[in-house]
């Protein structure tokens, strides 16, 4: 309107011919006529009143063409129509169609986009500038690609993992069996040494292999991937949940993924996810090498190279290794956490307290908020105890390396010979090491209460009744038993004799 304004003041201000008019104002001639013309056949008066809106003159010059004349009783409303688009898999072609069903040749498709178009409420959007090498997007593919296992013949589905970079969309792809935590971060590890480099953030959609508690605020990281996260330097930027904006880059990169590879793959047989992996590195090849329209024919590759990867961090020495890690582990009143059918040591002082265990490679790391607590080798799925001397209570550390066999046996012959011989027959008869040791402390404990002399005597008396137990020394020993000079074996009143028959004496204690 502004163009408009200065072509009716050189006509009727400055009495400037048409030709004269485009010359000045750099239009063309058909141009100034048209909308003097306009402007004589709209019954307005040159000049205009100084309030005269910009608005006001366009509806007059160029009035919209007459709304289609068409019953609101049989159109949907627009705000119906807007909240059936926000449904899956909705598309204004599917309402068009079930509107034609329930009125036919009433409104033609043409006249429904129309009437959509020139009613529907305005979008209100924010371009995002993404800066070279800052953000790599995150996300997974709805579709993926099936594949026959040649050992079995059953079709495995896939998840088809796709990243890509804000400013340049140049994209990385590959297919995994599940969306679970080691499959996310492997596939991770696996694009940082497509791009060559690291980006400054992540941003991954909340799927709990990334996010364990989404919040716009302070998200929760599922641990493994927090913790490949730091191993990289990188941070984690979640995307709101249903805010697909956050990461419209991927969006579009996944949809590219589905079309131009997905699709084009999906009339060839594999029998392997290596084989399904293999043709898709061939067609991100491709993929990255198309020119776009919109980028004046550049192609992703060429963006990559001009304005990612020149800010990309570059990668440590060692790739990040996979860590199964399990989190809220209690250490039990014997000091011990139990992780995949072991049990492990952790200081004593943290009994009943929650521990982080990670498992790198064949090691076991402990943590205790947020700091290291202690290592163990990995041990068998065995239930046996892995235990660290250091982790033990001042009166537990009996020997290095905890409770042992030789240990009790060491400590019972400094008693005396009876005294072992009852710890002996005490660790050969239980079935748990950790009943027998209990039983063996239980013995030692005997000497420190009742003195070491009569605890041998006790032993012996227990010996010869063929009761070696500690129940039958503790017992012999508060009778005062063990304190008779001679042991007294009454004569048998039958005359048979077999070694079933205990005998009258072996009731004796």
């Amino acid at each position: 309107m502004r163009q408009t304004r200065k072509i009716l003041e050189f006509r009727f201000d400055f009495k400037q011919s048409a030709q004269q008019t485009a010359q000045a104002l750099r239009v063309s001639k058909g141009t100034v006529i048209n909308a003097v013309r306009r402007f004589e056949q709209s019954g307005l008066v040159w000049p205009l009143a100084e309030d005269f809106k910009d608005s006001e003159l366009e509806a007059r010059l160029y009035p919209q063409p007459q709304k289609e004349n068409v019953s609101d009783s049989t159109l949907p409303s627009i705000e119906w129509i807007e909240k059936e688009l926000r449904r899956p898999h909705v598309t204004l072609q599917r309402l068009w169609e079930e509107y034609n069903e329930a009125h036919p040749d009433r409104l033609s498709r043409s006249r429904f986009y129309r009437y959509w178009n020139r009613h529907r409420p305005p979008e209100v959007s924010l371009k995002m500038i993404h800066k070279g090498g800052e953000k790599l997007f995150v996300d997974y593919s709805g579709d993926g690609i099936p594949y026959i296992d040649r050992n079995t013949g059953e079709v495995k589905d896939t998840r088809v993992f796709v990243s890509c970079f804000g400013a340049s969309s140049y994209a990385y792809a590959e297919a995994t069996d599940t969306e679970k935590d080691e499959d996310f971060v492997n596939s991770h590890v696996r694009s940082f040494s497509f791009f060559k480099g690291l980006p400054a953030a992540l941003v991954p959609d909340n799927l709990k292999s990334g996010v364990i508690t989404p919040s716009r605020y302070e998200p929760k990281l599922n641990p493994l991937y927090e913790s490949m996260a730091e191993h990289y330097g990188i941070a984690v930027l979640p995307a709101r949940i249903r805010k697909p904006k956050d990461k419209a880059p991927v969006e579009n990169a996944v949809l590219q993924v589905q079309q131009w590879i997905i699709a084009r793959l999906r009339n060839r047989q594999f029998f392997s996810l290596a084989e399904v992996n293999a043709a898709i590195a061939e067609e991100v090849e491709l993929l990255n090498d198309r020119p776009m329209k919109d980028y004046g024919g550049q192609s992703r590759r060429e963006r990559f190279e001009l304005l990612d990867k020149p800010y990309l961090r570059p990668l440590p020495a060692e790739p990040y290794r996979i860590t199964r890690i399990k989190v809220g582990v209690r250490v039990q009143p014997n000091y011990h956490i139990r992780f995949e059918d072991h049990f492990y040591s952790a200081p004593y002082l943290l009994v009943g307290k929650l521990v982080e265990v990670h498992l790198i490679g064949r090691i076991i790391e402990l943590y205790h908020d947020g700091v290291h607590v202690c290592r163990h080798k990995k041990g068998a799925p065995n239930f046996l105890y892995t235990t660290i001397t250091e982790h033990m209570p001042p009166n537990h550390r009996y020997m290095k390396g905890g409770w042992s066999l030789d240990y009790f046996l060491n400590q019972t012959e400094q008693i005396g010979p009876q005294t072992k011989a009852v710890t002996e027959k005490i660790l050969a008869g239980k079935t748990h090491p950790e009943q027998a040791y209990n039983a063996a402390r239980g013995i030692l404990h005997l000497g420190k209460t009742y003195t070491n002399e009569r605890l041998e005597k006790a032993c012996e008396r227990a010996l010869r009744f063929r009761s070696p137990c500690y129940r039958s020394v503790k017992a012999i020993l508060e009778q005062g038993l063990d304190k008779q000079t001679e042991l007294i074996f009454p004569t048998p009143q039958s005359s048979e004799s077999h070694e079933n028959i205990r005998g009258s004496q072996y009731y004796a204690v």
